[in-house]
């Protein structure tokens, strides 16, 4: 129903040949950002006059303590404050926490200290917010968590990265590569798989190989390589590195850069050429073995785990009215979207998130707009 009101509304969405997934199961747009569904529905709501107020920052929720019941919001806006009563609800949209690397320290522990991807606007403001006024929350502890992360900046005290689709990649023939030099996972497995052994292992460093040829074919047939880059900034760093590919010409090459011993480096990657050649790898039982390592040059890409989205936020019921610690509803309190704790269970499926916000969203409006929501 959700998509159909997006069609409905003027977004027009395009093919998905997603080599990510088993099957196709993805809608997106062309450009490959949430931007494009923002920018159709910003348009449709100025068309039929909602009052959208931009550089307004909302910075308390105003209650009746006594009634349970949010009775408006307290906003900053140039300078001043603002006041907004609620006649039919307030709904809380404001996104995840992984914004805000303490909250990941605090909650994350497996990944304390991770980089994370995401914008200062994704850092629990709406739940903090929420939480003072008495809102229970969940699932607080669980994350999307990607191992195949890059770093925005040299600067260590830069916590900030970029999700590279590594996994994707492996898809074409690219292998997984602790720090020593060795194969220690099915390279057909996901990208959150690789967090959760670099995690056991109290591990931040992780490397993929690809040959030319494998690489080539990833470019050519997917559309992103790094979210939130486009082909030109990869191809500069393909060709220049400095971000975290490096572009080697042989296995000693290779192996002085991973700072590894070479013959360990060697035999993990004869041990694969044979795989490859047999058709069958005995070590982890990977299907999508494309290519052997014969000769250089080769791709070498120095990953590290980042935190893509929070799975933990607000306790809701199945109407999306936040709960308080006591289970009950709080009157004319909404939540949409990433905020939503438990939305996702214990583990982030991707393609869902913009999904989850988009139906969610959409059901509370129409519940608020029908005057049926609130008690």
């Amino acid at each position: 129903m959700a998509l159909d009101w997006l069609t409905d509304h003027g977004v027009v969405f395009t093919p998905q040949p997603n080599s990510a997934f088993r099957l196709k199961r993805m809608h997106g747009c062309d450009k490959h950002t949430g931007a494009q569904y923002v920018d159709v529905l910003f348009q449709n709501a100025k068309k039929i006059g909602v009052d959208i107020k931009l550089n307004t920052k909302v910075v308390e929720l105003i209650t009746n303590t006594e009634a349970n019941e949010v009775l408006g919001v307290k906003a900053e806006s140039n300078g001043k404050p603002l006041y907004v009563r609620a006649t039919k609800g307030v709904v809380i949209a404001t996104g995840g926490f992984c914004g805000d690397v303490n909250m990941i320290d605090k909650f994350i522990l497996d990944f304390r200290g991770a980089l994370t991807f995401a914008s200062a606007n994704s850092e629990g403001q709406g739940l903090k917010m929420a939480e003072k006024i008495g809102a229970a929350s969940t699932h607080m502890n669980f994350a999307a968590v990607y191992g195949y992360g890059v770093p925005m900046s040299k600067d260590k005290n830069n916590r900030k990265g970029w999700i590279f689709r590594g996994h994707v990649m492996n898809l074409y023939g690219s292998i997984t590569l602790n720090k020593e030099g060795r194969r220690f996972i099915n390279d057909d497995q996901n990208s959150t798989k690789v967090a959760q052994f670099l995690a056991s292992h109290q591990e931040r460093t992780v490397y993929q190989l690809a040959t030319e040829a494998q690489l080539s074919d990833f470019m050519q047939n997917d559309p992103i390589q790094v979210i939130s880059w486009d082909r030109t900034k990869f191809n500069q760093e393909k060709e220049e590195g400095g971000q975290f590919i490096n572009k080697v010409n042989s296995l000693e090459e290779c192996a002085s850069e991973m700072g590894c011993s070479f013959d360990t480096l060697k035999n993990t990657i004869d041990v694969y050429n044979r795989s490859v050649a047999s058709g069958n790898d005995e070590e982890f039982g990977r299907r999508f073995m494309k290519g052997q390592f014969l000769s250089g040059p080769f791709y070498l890409f120095k990953c590290t785990p980042v935190v893509g989205i929070t799975i933990g936020g607000l306790k809701v019921n199945q109407r999306m009215q936040v709960l308080n610690e006591y289970g009950e509803p709080i009157s004319k309190l909404f939540a949409a979207g990433e905020i939503v704790g438990g939305l996702h269970g214990t583990s982030y499926i991707g393609g869902c998130s913009l999904a989850g916000a988009l139906a969610l969203g959409r059901m509370v409006g129409e519940q608020l707009a029908k005057n049926q929501a609130a008690p």
